[in-house]
């Protein structure tokens, strides 16, 4: 059985990080670096700082299997807009030999819950076009379009 706990402990997101990692320095190679076990450890660290940051694991026999990290936003309100709020989806993955156990749902509905607890009305994510499983996956969730980021790579 697979449950989910919070944790805030960096070098296990940093290691459940790799295959993810991978992925986008695959899908853009000029912008995204393989990974770097130390580099990603620091970083994770760090990141995890944010008072705003919040980090599930998946786990399953006593073992990550997945991970989800997490930051509350705020946009205050201003001339253009009200105050706007959300709980904003940065990273997310199950180990590829635990995808379609069920883990990611569980940290969906685990931010779902933690949006709930915290007031908050408004789940947001992004992903690269180019993962389509992901964008797939996402969809399947519930999750839908509501703002498009084009770029132009000048070469």
């Amino acid at each position: 059985m697979i449950h989910i706990t919070e944790t805030k402990d960096a070098l296990l997101i940093a290691s459940l990080n790799e295959d993810v990692q991978n992925l986008h320095a695959e899908i853009h190679p000029e912008m995204f670096k393989r990974y770097n076990k130390t580099a990603m450890e620091q970083a994770i660290a760090e990141m995890m700082k944010d008072p705003d940051c919040r980090a599930f694991v998946a786990m399953k026999d006593a073992v990550a299997i997945g991970y989800i990290l997490l930051f509350i936003r705020e946009a205050k309100e201003n001339a253009f807009h009200y105050t706007i709020r959300s709980l904003y989806i940065d990273q997310i993955a199950a180990l590829p030999g635990q995808r379609r156990s069920g883990a990611g749902k569980l940290l969906m509905e685990q931010a779902e819950k933690l949006a709930k607890e915290l007031d908050i009305k408004k789940l947001e994510l992004d992903h690269w076009s180019a993962n389509t499983v992901a964008a797939a996956y996402f969809r399947k969730n519930g999750y839908e379009l509501c703002k498009e980021r084009l770029c132009k790579f000048i070469p």
